[in-house]
């Protein structure tokens, strides 16, 4: 029980953490946080270049190509926040909600309203707008994170049944 107390404290606090860092880049004007996707756009190309072994020479090719992946990038960090928000709130639901089904729903709600506060939030930003296909994808990035906590969850039970088995055969 103990634990499961320090597990959930800990997720919790994640979470928050998660919301104000979901918060604060809502709160970037449009220019700046087309700035900050450009960086993170430029960043990835530099490693990828050093993971082939390339030379340098394609950073003129990287600055061209960064501009049209810079949309991709964006929409990227949006499953990723939300997708972490999924695992984590998921698996806070998991220990602590008798019924799957109902922490499933609860954690739904709590994606929907999240990715639409924070679309409203940018509504309001100077150079951003709200987007309802945003909200879907922030959804779907839960819904991923929610996924994988459960495929983690039956591995782990299906790796403890074959333990109870093989130690009630000795």
């Amino acid at each position: 029980m103990k634990a499961k107390k320090i597990y959930t404290a800990i997720a919790v606090i994640l979470l928050l953490l998660l919301y104000i860092v979901i918060f604060c880049f809502s709160a970037e004007d449009g220019e700046s946080s087309s700035a900050i996707s450009t960086r993170v756009t430029m960043a990835l190309y530099k490693l990828y270049y050093r993971l082939i072994g390339y030379d340098g020479k394609g950073q003129v090719v990287a600055g061209a190509v960064a501009l049209p992946l810079e949309g991709f990038i964006r929409k990227l960090g949006h499953f990723l926040e939300y997708f972490c928000m999924g695992f984590l709130s998921y698996s806070i639901a998991f220990m602590w909600m008798r019924s799957r089904f109902r922490g499933c729903s609860v954690i739904l709600v709590q994606l929907f309203l999240s990715a639409g506060a924070d679309e409203f939030h940018q509504y309001f930003v100077p150079g951003r707008h709200a987007s309802f296909w945003d909200v879907l994808l922030d959804v779907f990035g839960g819904i991923t994170g929610m996924l994988l906590f459960l495929g983690i969850a039956g591995i782990r039970r299906k790796q403890k049944e074959k333990r109870e088995i093989k130690n009630n055969k000795e």
